[in-house]
């Protein structure tokens, strides 16, 4: 899991001074904001720097107004970057989170299997609203924090090398870790790892297609969650 707590903030120029108010109130509630003209050093390549800071972020918030709707700019390409990057994290991980400023409807976009409005949107018409997003945000910050505390390193690790979509080094990492403590799980490992070479090699060899492809790597990736999971609750019952 990546333990990044970063809101990358992608908002159309025209909406710059409400998205500034909600850097400020973000940033007064304890949570880490991402915004360009805050965050972008002086003589860096921009562009590089705002697809390193979507890569990296926890959440990529996408604040959606009438403006960043009808607009073809670069809030677009954000929007389709960050996507992008959804359709690699883990599932049901939470990091795409559309934010309506104004009463809109969140704009037709898809990127190969992966559609914006599918996602659930967060209305700040007022502070009220504002709050119960920061509420949410705070929540996600504090579980990320207990589990830190808690996790083994071999498995903080792996779920770090899962969230950056690295299949074939995640299931290395947690096969030796199964192999070393003669789990009963070893046969389970074996089939998952048989499994994903196979379609994969089918993926190389043309004989799938990318969505077929996309959606059997993402339940290898749950599926070493699930075990994950499972040889922690035995950790913690032996101690």
């Amino acid at each position: 899991m990546n333990w990044n707590k970063t809101i990358f903030l992608a908002h159309a120029s025209e909406d710059k001074p409400q998205v500034r108010k909600l850097y400020k109130t973000l940033k007064e509630n304890g949570l880490d904001p991402w915004l360009d003209e805050e965050n972008l050093l002086p003589g860096v390549k921009w562009d590089d720097k705002i697809k390193e800071a979507i890569k990296n972020s926890r959440f990529f918030m996408a604040c959606i107004s009438a403006q960043s709707v009808s607009k073809n700019g670069y809030i677009q390409k954000e929007l389709r970057l960050a996507l992008e990057e959804l359709e690699r994290k883990v599932p049901d991980l939470i990091y795409f989170i559309p934010v309506l400023m104004e009463d809109v409807e969140l704009p037709n976009i898809t990127v190969n299997t992966i559609k914006l409005s599918d996602y659930q949107a967060s209305k700040i018409f007022n502070n009220s609203d504002l709050q119960k997003l920061i509420i949410h945000l705070r929540k996600q910050a504090d579980i990320i924090e207990e589990v830190k505390r808690k996790e083994n390193p071999i498995f903080k690790n792996l779920r770090s090398v899962i969230s950056e979509g690295k299949v074939d080094t995640a299931l290395s990492i947690l096969r030796k870790y199964i192999q070393e403590r003669d789990d009963y799980m070893i046969n389970e490992i074996v089939l998952t790892t048989a499994k994903f070479n196979n379609f994969k090699n089918q993926n190389m060899m043309g004989l799938i297609s990318h969505e077929q492809f996309t959606l059997e790597n993402n339940r290898v990736l749950y599926s070493m969650l699930e075990m994950i999971k499972q040889l922690e609750e035995k950790e913690n019952h032996k101690s």
